[in-house]
């Protein structure tokens, strides 16, 4: 079984554009070196989903915690981000 963290996560708005960017930390406690850790995110209105993505954190040695930042390109923050009510974080694939 996979056993990474996620902390600290936010969704805010881009610096330089009106777009959704999901901030946070991964932390791995799987007991083994990573090269790439691939996860996935999905932001919901309700239960409806409303964004699924996926970014990849490189080299993620074993017990380190690194942070991520992942720009929602499709979806405007004005329009939308008051209405998210909740995410679901999860690793996809490791390498």
């Amino acid at each position: 079984m996979l056993n990474i963290e996620y902390a600290n996560i936010t969704i805010g708005k881009a610096q330089q554009s009106n777009q959704i960017v999901v901030k946070g930390e991964i932390t791995n406690r799987a007991g083994r070196h990573y090269s790439a850790v691939a996860s996935r995110i999905v932001l919901f209105i309700k239960n409806i989903p409303i964004a699924n993505t996926v970014f990849v954190v490189n080299g993620l040695q074993n017990g380190a915690t690194k942070t991520f930042e992942k720009y929602i390109e499709e979806l405007d923050y004005d329009q939308v981000a008051k209405d998210i009510t909740r995410y679901d974080v999860y690793p996809e694939s490791v390498y």
